[in-house]
């Protein structure tokens, strides 16, 4: 990085940004995260999906922090501190809100029922939470080492942190879809009975254009933590690093797509009860054994009103081995092995 001559405090010794972020962008992007985050808690309420509506506002919080500290650099481009700010808000902020979307994949399996579940529900969280607390950890990390320091031989391992912290973001996400297109194809090709408690939800156009959502936002947020990645690894102070255009849209506006989706096609309002329906629901590791049932009794016919011994008659000259002779059966007690039905 390139010192600046102007700055007399040893707290600029580096310069972040070689020109002044654009206020009026910078000040639209954040007023949209701000306003969205009531409406968010709103919706979590209205529909009782708190974890959910809390990943996301908190997300959407840190969005905001991350665009304050790019319009204070507005004013002062070299202020270090204004800078940690924007870096690890827009870090973080996305973060949060991919493990918002990791919630909802279990709920989907939930409505067309666990047969087409590819993974335990147990192994599925643990998966994915631990991913993303891994992921903000590094990135936390990586930010505040990368920023605060001034010799590149300490500032070097961070960046290669906040790079780790990145890409494991981006294999959570491509694990995430590679799990979605398994469960698609076991929907598709599994001969199983969909689970008709949900069928006015799995049948509803509302249903299918939030799983489309859900696949674009997927989308947006993959191609948001690719940009950063590159822009992380390549340094703060390379072109695409510099160039806001790239940051509002790749960055920025993925981010607020990403977030419009998931709040227009809000989770709670479109599963409904199945929202609610717990999906660590154990099953046996071995089938079961179908019930036999048990021995039945068949009425006798001795005690009937219409019953006339005379009519029932025997003829031995009519008897040949060669066709099949049926054994009449006992008039006192007739019963139906079970065990000869299976």
């Amino acid at each position: 990085m390139a010192s600046s001559p102007d700055c007399a405090s040893s707290n600029c010794s580096r310069v972040f940004l070689t020109h002044e972020p654009s206020l009026a962008g910078n000040v639209v992007f954040l007023a949209l995260f701000a306003v969205l985050i009531p409406f968010t808690l709103a919706l979590g309420i209205k529909y009782k999906s708190s974890i959910f509506a809390t990943a996301v506002a908190a997300g959407l919080a840190l969005e905001v922090v991350g665009y304050v500290g790019r319009v204070l650099l507005n004013n002062d481009p070299i202020d270090r501190s204004d800078f940690i700010l924007f870096l690890i808000g827009t870090i973080l902020g996305p973060t949060l809100i991919c493990g918002a979307v990791f919630l909802i994949m279990p709920k989907v399996v939930v409505v067309y029922g666990e047969e087409y579940r590819s993974w335990r529900p147990v192994w599925y969280s643990f998966l994915f939470y631990a991913l993303t607390a891994l992921s903000l950890t590094l990135e936390l990390a990586g930010g505040l080492v990368s920023t605060i320091r001034d010799d590149p031989g300490q500032t070097n391992p961070g960046v290669h942190v906040l790079v780790a912290g990145l890409a494991i973001q981006l294999i959570a996400l491509l694990i995430f879809v590679g799990h979605a297109i398994l469960f698609a194809i076991a929907v598709h090709t599994r001969h199983h009975t969909l689970d008709v408690k949900f069928a006015g939800i799995y049948n509803s156009g509302s249903f299918k254009a939030f799983l489309c959502a859900l696949a674009l936002t997927t989308l947006l947020l993959i191609l948001r933590t690719a940009y950063r990645i590159v822009v992380i690894a390549e340094g703060y102070g390379s072109s695409i690093a510099q160039s806001e255009v790239l940051l509002l849209i790749l960055d920025g506006l993925m981010v607020l797509l990403a977030t419009l989706l998931l709040l227009v096609f809000f989770p709670g309002r479109i599963l409904r009860d199945s929202w609610s329906q717990p999906s660590t629901q154990k099953f046996p590791k071995t089938p079961l054994r179908p019930i036999r049932p048990a021995p039945y009794e068949l009425p006798s016919t001795r005690n009937s009103p219409t019953f006339n011994p005379t009519s029932v008659k025997f003829s031995p000259a009519n008897y040949s081995p060669r066709k099949f002779h049926q054994v009449p059966p006992n008039p006192q007690r007739s019963m139906v092995d079970s065990e000869a039905l299976w």
